[in-house]
């Protein structure tokens, strides 16, 4: 993928090919290690592209474009392991 056509996506879309792309370089590492792996050179391309996205993203960050940070629900205290919950029904 080519940086200028990068440059021509949303944050949204940026995240998705980046996802896209980890889950790919992913599913080549496995077939590197169960030996199903044709052409060796293709995780060096899905990482090239990666880089160039994740620099893409840097980019439009410290340009100050709106960034989908994803909002978190009331966060809940943890428990430590092991421990047993014991709340009272009213």
């Amino acid at each position: 993928m080519k940086m200028k056509e990068l440059r021509g996506l949303s944050m949204p879309d940026l995240r998705k090919k980046l996802k896209d792309s980890r889950q790919e370089l992913f599913n080549l590492r496995f077939q590197m290690a169960t030996g199903q792996l044709q052409n060796h050179r293709e995780i060096r391309h899905v990482r090239r592209n990666l880089a160039q996205i994740l620099t893409e993203i840097h980019l439009k960050e410290a340009d100050g474009e709106a960034v989908a940070v994803p909002v978190e629900a009331e966060s809940k205290p943890r428990r430590r392991r092991g421990a047993v919950a014991t709340e009272e029904k009213p």
